[in-house]
Parts: C-alpha cells; sequence; structure tokens
C-alpha cells in the first residue's frame, strides 16, 4: 500500500493566545515534534509532508526524510494545508495503477500512537475514507483527490465526509486520551 503522511503544522492557533501552539515545549520538546517522530518512526509512509506556515517549526522540523512544505496563507484555514500536501504527494506518485492513500495527521495531538495509526491503514481500501474518533486522524482514498483540492477558504475535510457517508469508516478509540488535541493554553496545562 502507498501511503503518503501529510503532516498539518500551519494553522495560526488562535484559541491559544499570541504564540504557535506547536512551538511551546511538551513534555521536553516542541509540541509538533510529537507527531513527526511518531511517522518518521514508523517508516511505512512513501513520504512524510509537513505543511508549515513559519520558518520556525521548518528550522525545528529539519530532517531529511520529511518534505517540508511552505504554507503562505494559513489563514485561507486547513483546506490550504490540505490542498498543498495533497499537491505534493501527487507529484511522487505518478501514474502507478496500485492504490494510494493520503493521512491527514494534526500535529497538535501529542498522545496520537503507533497502534492507532496501524489500525487505521489496516482498514484502508479504495474509496474509503478512515477517521479515528471524531476525525482525526483521518486515511483518505486518492479516489477523493479531486474533492480534497476543490475545497474553498474555510472548508474541511468534514465536507466531503458528509458528501460521501457511504465511505467513511469511523475507527473507536478506547483510550480518548490518544485523540487529545491541544487548542488552549488550558488543554497544555491539563494534559502536562
Amino acid at each position: 500500500m502507498r501511503c503518503f503522511a501529510i503532516l498539518l503544522a500551519a494553522g495560526t492557533s488562535k484559541r491559544f493566545g499570541s504564540q504557535n501552539k506547536l512551538h511551546v515545549s511538551f513534555r521536553g520538546k516542541p509540541l509538533f515534534r510529537n507527531i513527526l517522530e511518531l511517522t518518521l518512526e514508523m517508516a511505512c509512509f512513501e513520504d512524510i509532508f509537513l505543511v508549515y506556515s513559519d520558518e520556525k517549526t521548518a528550522m525545528l522540523a529539519k530532517n531529511d526524510a520529511v518534505t517540508a512544505i511552505f504554507n503562505p496563507f494559513p489563514e485561507k484555514g486547513l483546506c490550504e494545508s490540505v490542498r498543498l500536501g495533497v499537491l505534493a504527494a501527487e507529484k511522487a506518485v505518478f501514474n502507478n495503477s496500485e492504490p494510494v492513500y493520503y493521512l491527514f495527521l494534526n500535529c497538535d495531538q501529542p498522545f496520537l500512537n503507533s497502534q492507532t495509526i496501524k489500525f487505521l491503514l489496516e482498514k484502508a481500501k479504495p474509496g474509503a475514507i478512515i477517521e479515528a474518533g471524531s476525525g482525526s486522524p483521518s486515511l483518505f482514498s486518492s479516489l477523493f483527490k479531486e474533492d480534497r483540492l476543490a475545497l474553498k477558504p474555510g472548508e474541511q475535510h468534514r465536507l466531503i465526509k458528509q458528501r460521501h457517508p457511504q465511505s467513511v469508516i469511523t475507527v473507536n478509540v478506547s483510550d480518548t486520551l490518544v485523540l487529545a488535541d491541544i487548542d488552549t493554553p488550558e488543554d497544555l496545562v491539563r494534559y502536562l
């Protein structure tokens, strides 16, 4: 199975205050590095793309096994990072007929683990959208590539799920902490 990991690290962190939440220290390292290191350790992705919007993230993420993609318009929302990640992955796909998948990972989920990701990958099938719990991380078949690229500023991939409800497979995760995300300073304090 050909799978590309697309790490979404270009958000504006509006609910976190004046600083970029992905740079705050979480258990001894910048918050976003948890997801980055997890994907690198798994070694099952054809390529790992980190979509970022500031040079500090790119500098802290520097690794030869990661392709950094600059998002100059983070204010357009998640759809712009998704679009840039999919376009970068498409350049690597060429015309191979083997099914291709995109695993979208938000970089503010420090407790996500390899077991959860492996479970999503095991459920992969052409024409399916596999999501963990409430939707992140999510694995999209490349059959939805055009839907992803057509998202307008402010739209999120839940819109694609609404258009194709028969394609959505939700994987329940018994340990809710695994899917916890850090959106506010209070979340950071709670999970430290």
